[in-house]
């Protein structure tokens, strides 16, 4: 028997340090710069606090959404998991999104809380890039159906919401192409068995595209999936958009749009949580739009709703998983890994 070894989670301090640098920074220029201190706390106090707490209560609302996107995709393996249990890990998956480059930090911790639940890394491997293709690519839907749509838009943000559009057209054309190449690659696999042949890497590529094969093959579990990963955008960008509303600023379906709009920026940043990126986008979207020390309170109650607070709360919850799970052995024979 092999000796059993603990699970040591690396907490990525690099990027949480790099992180709040930045995003510390960027909030510097906004109230030196660009906004006096004085004005944007005298705005925040004789802001309504309900649009803030509204705003929040969709971004942890999109916790529970995106939950049941993973969800559906373990069902169709013919695997379970509670809807409390898939939020709480998602939450955690978003602190770590937040604290890494590309917004793609949380995949690994759901691949190991899905072998924890018992599945192969393989398997847990396919269903988190295949919902992850599907959430791009529900992404990318949204962007292209609110840009293809608003009217009104003012002249210096028309160029601006022209590009996204397209970007966004051509970015599902990308994913739809890789997920028919995952599908449909038989001869660059076929090469790749014969010359590995019965390896371990071998073995585990075959086992994860076999999976992949299947949740695709799934016509009716992805589109729940596709569907869910769209309902997560939208709950997910309405918090940005009742923040947005709290000001009055544009009307509401160009108001939704801006709201897209902030969102994605972060998700394509190389800084993690797109710190310095998102509030300069803010900026250039709103300026004259809004008086710059209503626009420097906008942005300190939108990078609170969208990244200190589910930070915090996403940390916390991270932190209690990592703790149980370091004082859990797994032996090698195991088949259930929870007990």
């Amino acid at each position: 028997m092999e000796k059993p070894e603990k699970f040591a989670w690396r907490i990525p301090w690099r990027g949480i340090a790099i992180t709040f640098i930045v995003s510390i920074f960027a909030l510097v220029i906004v109230f030196w710069k660009m906004a006096n201190p004085a004005q944007v706390l005298q705005e925040l106090r004789e802001y309504p606090v309900g649009h803030f707490f509204g705003a929040l209560f969709f971004v942890l609302a999109a916790w529970v959404v995106d939950g049941q996107r993973i969800g559906m995709l373990t069902r169709a393996v013919g695997h379970h998991i509670p809807w409390w249990q898939s939020a709480l890990t998602l939450g955690a998956a978003n602190f770590l999104t937040l604290v890494t480059p590309f917004a793609g930090g949380g995949g690994a911790l759901i691949v190991y809380y899905l072998y924890r639940r018992g599945l192969k890394s393989s398997t847990g491997t396919a269903i988190v890039i295949a919902g992850g293709l599907a959430g791009q690519l529900s992404l990318a839907t949204l962007g292209f159906v609110m840009f293809s749509t608003v009217s009104n838009v003012p002249p210096d943000l028309a160029q601006y919401i022209s590009g996204l559009r397209l970007g966004a057209l051509i970015y599902s054309g990308v994913l739809i192409a890789l997920l028919v190449l995952i599908v449909r690659s038989e001869r660059f696999f076929g090469w790749l068995f014969r010359k590995r042949g019965d390896s371990r890497p071998a073995l585990w590529v075959q086992e994860f595209r076999t999976t992949i094969q299947l949740l695709l093959g799934e016509t009716g579990y992805y589109l729940a999936c596709l569907a869910v990963a769209f309902c997560y955008y939208v709950v997910y960008f309405s918090g940005s958009y009742v923040l947005l509303s709290g000001f009055g600023v544009f009307h509401p379906w160009l108001r939704y749009a801006v709201a897209v709009m902030f969102g994605v920026a972060p998700v394509f940043s190389p800084i993690p949580g797109g710190a310095g990126v998102s509030e300069g986008i803010a900026w250039l979207v709103l300026d004259g739009v809004l008086a710059p020390d209503v626009l420097g309170t906008f942005i300190v109650l939108w990078r609170t709703v969208v990244f200190y607070i589910p930070i915090l709360l996403g940390s916390t919850i991270f932190a209690i998983m990592a703790m149980k799970w370091t004082a859990k052995v797994i032996l090698p024979e195991e088949t259930d890994h929870t007990k």
